[in-house]
C-alpha cells in the first residue's frame, strides 16, 4: 500500500472509530497467552453482535480462513476450533479478526480467490487487494490487516474489524530444576521427605498431562498420575506432588506428557538414604583426648608465669 493511502486510510479508520462504535466484545480462549497449541482447542466467542451474522477471518502462514455464524437473539456467539483443525496450523504468526456488518447488518468485506488460486480480498464479489501466495501470507500479516481496515473504509462499507494476533507453536512440556548440562538430570531427593516436581507448559489450561515415574533399577512403573495445567504469567504451568514418605531409595525416570501429540518432559533423579548423623571421635583406651592434653599444656606454662611474677615482685621490694 503506498504510504500516502496508507495515511488516508489511517485517518478514515479513526473517523470511523469515533463514529460507528465497535457493537460487540470478543473475547479468546487460547492454549497461553497469545498462543493456539497445535492439537489444542481455540475458541472465540463475544457478546453484544446484535446487527446480524458475523464473521471471523483466520490468516497465518500458507492459512486463509473464514467462519460465519449467526448470534443469538442477545448478541451472543461462539467458535470453537476443534484440536483436529489446529493440529494442521504451520507455526508461526497469525491474525485472528472478528468482522461485524455494522448497522447496514451485510457482510460487505469477504474473502475470495483469484484465478491462479490465491487468496483475495472482495466487496460485494469485486476483487480489492490481492493478497499473492499462501506460502508468503505469515510474512504479510500487518499489510492483509491494513487491507482489510482499507476495504472497511470504503464509501458505504458498515463493516467492522477487530483484530487480534497470536503464535501457533509446537506443544511443549517443559521441567524446572534440571541441572545445565546433565542431560536432563534432576537434583537427587531423600526418602522419606516430600518430594515436588514442576515445570511450564503450552498447552491449554482445560487440558491434562500424565505424569508418570520409572524405578530404573527395577524396570518398574513406580507412580501414574493425572497432572492438571494451571495459568501461567507468559507459560502455563504444572506441579507433580509424592507426598511424605516419598520414594523408596532409587534411581528414577521422571515423565510428563501430553498424550494427544506424545509431547513428554523429562528428567532423572535418585533418592537416597539420609546421611547418618555425626559422632563423637573414639578415643583409644590408654589416650588422652587431644583436648586434655592441650588444657594441660595450657595450665602448666599459666602455672610457671605466675610463679615467675612473684618472684619478680619479692625481689623488687629487697
Amino acid at each position: 500500500m503506498r504510504p500516502d493511502r496508507f495515511g488516508a486510510v489511517l485517518i478514515v479508520m479513526l473517523l470511523v472509530g469515533l463514529v460507528v462504535p465497535v457493537s460487540a466484545a470478543v473475547y479468546f480462549s487460547s492454549s497461553a497467552l497469545g498462543i493456539i497449541t497445535k492439537g489444542d482447542t481455540f475458541t472465540i466467542s463475544g457478546t453484544g453482535a446484535v446487527n446480524g451474522s458475523i464473521r471471523i477471518w483466520i490468516i497465518g502462514r500458507d492459512h486463509f480462513e473464514s467462519l460465519t455464524t449467526a448470534p443469538d437473539r442477545h448478541g451472543n456467539f461462539s467458535i470453537n476450533i476443534k484440536p483436529t483443525t489446529t493440529e494442521k496450523y504451520s507455526s508461526g504468526r497469525y491474525v485472528v479478526l472478528f468482522q461485524d456488518p455494522g448497522p447496514g447488518g451485510a457482510l460487505e468485506i469477504e474473502p475470495g480467490t483469484e484465478v491462479n488460486g490465491n487468496p483475495a480480498i472482495m466487496n460485494r464479489g469485486k476483487i480489492i487487494a490481492r493478497l499473492g501466495s499462501r506460502q508468503d501470507l505469515g510474512e504479510n500479516i500487518p499489510t492483509i490487516v491494513q487491507e482489510l481496515f482499507a476495504g472497511a473504509a470504503i464509501p458505504g462499507v458498515n463493516d467492522i474489524f477487530q483484530p487480534a494476533y497470536f503464535f501457533i507453536e509446537e506443544p511443549a512440556v517443559n521441567v524446572d530444576g534440571l541441572i545445565p548440562a546433565s542431560g536432563s538430570r534432576l537434583p537427587d531427593f531423600i526418602t522419606g521427605d516430600r518430594i515436588l516436581f514442576s515445570g511450564t507448559t503450552n498447552v491449554g489450561t482445560s487440558d491434562f498431562l500424565r505424569g508418570e515415574i520409572y524405578n530404573i533399577d527395577t524396570n518398574e512403573k513406580t507412580t501414574t498420575k493425572i497432572v492438571p495445567v494451571s495459568p501461567g504469567k507468559d507459560m502455563n504451568t504444572w506441579s507433580y506432588e509424592i507426598k511424605s514418605p516419598g520414594l523408596p531409595p532409587g534411581n528414577y525416570n521422571l515423565t510428563v506428557i501430553w498424550t494427544p501429540s506424545n509431547t513428554t518432559g523429562k528428567g532423572g533423579f535418585a533418592v537416597r538414604n539420609p546421611l547418618p548423623p555425626a559422632s563423637a571421635p573414639v578415643i583409644p583406651a590408654g589416650e588422652k583426648p587431644q583436648a586434655a592434653d592441650n588444657l594441660t599444656f595450657l595450665v602448666l606454662i599459666g602455672s610457671t608465669l605466675l610463679v615467675l611474677a612473684i618472684v619478680l615482685y619479692a625481689t623488687g621490694r629487697k
